[in-house]
């Protein structure tokens, strides 16, 4: 009897500690779809940029379009969509860029974690490949 006790204690406390382990093991997830057209515009004119993204880490996010000319350097926000609480809804934007001058522009969508529902400090969640537009004369 007290062997059997013993077994069941010991099965017990190793379920336990497998169910604890498990808890630290669990990775935030996030998923982000990004849509530029054209690929190719002409000076002056402007494009289609859309995107929705979410993540489980973060409660309040928003959806953030991005450009720079070619292929280094800074990216800078072109616009982005409201925050919105990421237990209810997905972010989103959709809006136009304009083509400023020749050359290659890329785009990308990123999903920015905000500290509060009225703004505060934000943070990159994810973000997505880059999308190249020819601009051309």
């Amino acid at each position: 009897m007290f062997q059997s006790i013993a077994r069941m204690l010991a099965v017990g406390v190793t379920a336990g500690t497998v169910a604890v382990a498990g808890i630290g093991t669990a990775s935030a997830k996030s998923s982000i779809d990004f849509h530029v057209s054209p690929h190719t515009q002409h000076v002056g004119q402007w494009f289609n940029v859309s995107g929705s993204g979410i993540s489980d880490s973060v409660g309040w996010q928003r959806f953030c379009v991005q450009e720079r000319y070619g292929t280094r350097g800074a990216w800078q926000n072109v616009f982005c969509g409201r925050t919105v609480d990421a237990s209810r809804q997905d972010a989103s934007s959709f809006g136009k860029v304009r083509a400023g001058h020749q050359g290659v522009l890329q785009v990308r969508g990123v999903l920015e974690g905000v500290q509060h529902s009225w703004g505060g400090k934000t943070w990159v969640e994810t973000e997505s490949a880059p999308v190249t537009v020819t601009i051309v004369r």
